[in-house]
């Protein structure tokens, strides 16, 4: 999936912010690719749980920077400024430490690894509330605007970014409260390649729509 959406960028070279939300989109579908395949190879669930957990958080937590700023940078293309990229980089750096600092002090050890997710969680609840507030504002004047096929990137918007915080939001959590038990894994792998199939295929149909959305957000956030 990361392929074929990689495959496809060269036509839209001219569009910054959509070749930008594909690229993240790729490295995003790719580490979770890498993630599962890690999981399979070493199986640290069985052997050693707090290091499974801690590579669960840290593509989940890779992936929600992934969405914050490709996702929301479809709704204003000003978001992504120099602030925002190493706030985020160095929050990242500091959570890995904590993730894997926790997974070599203790090979079990659930009260300590959910403690260590919260850092996931918090940066998710700010990227979510941070989307939805962009969205919210921009849905509806993109709606008043009446540019094309506008009506079918909100709903398209809105479907695609609910399943990514339902996903990932869920998925950690029930990974932090069974950190001990392989079924969780088994969930994520069957959910997520649906997930990102999803993704995959709609960020594609975005592109249909990408001359009447660019100009619709652009005259938005000017």
């Amino acid at each position: 999936m990361a392929g074929m959406i990689f495959g496809g960028n060269k036509s839209y070279k001219q569009y910054d912010v959509y070749l930008r939300t594909r690229l993240l989109t790729t490295l995003w579908i790719a580490a979770f690719g890498i993630g599962y395949l890690l999981h399979a190879t070493f199986m640290w669930r069985f052997t050693w749980p707090t290091a499974a957990s801690a590579l669960t958080a840290s593509y989940f937590h890779l992936g929600g920077i992934c969405f914050s700023w490709g996702f929301t940078s479809l709704l204003n293309p000003k978001y992504l400024t120099r602030f925002v990229f190493w706030r985020d980089i160095l929050y990242f750096l500091f959570s890995l430490v904590i993730y894997w600092m926790v997974a070599l002090l203790w090979k079990e050890a659930s009260t300590y690894t959910f403690l260590s997710f919260c850092l996931y969680f918090f940066y998710a609840a700010w990227v979510i509330f941070v989307f939805y507030q962009t969205y919210n504002m921009v849905s509806f004047r993109l709606l008043r605007l009446s540019y094309g096929n506008v009506m079918s990137f909100v709903r398209w918007m809105q479907v695609c970014c609910d399943l990514i915080v339902l996903f990932g939001i869920s998925s950690v959590a029930i990974t932090g409260i069974f950190p001990t038990d392989f079924w969780p894994y088994t969930l994520l792998l069957v959910v997520g390649v649906g997930m990102f199939a999803y993704i995959a295929y709609s960020l594609n149909k975005y592109g249909k729509t990408i001359e009447t959305t660019t100009e619709a957000t652009k005259k938005i956030t000017r």
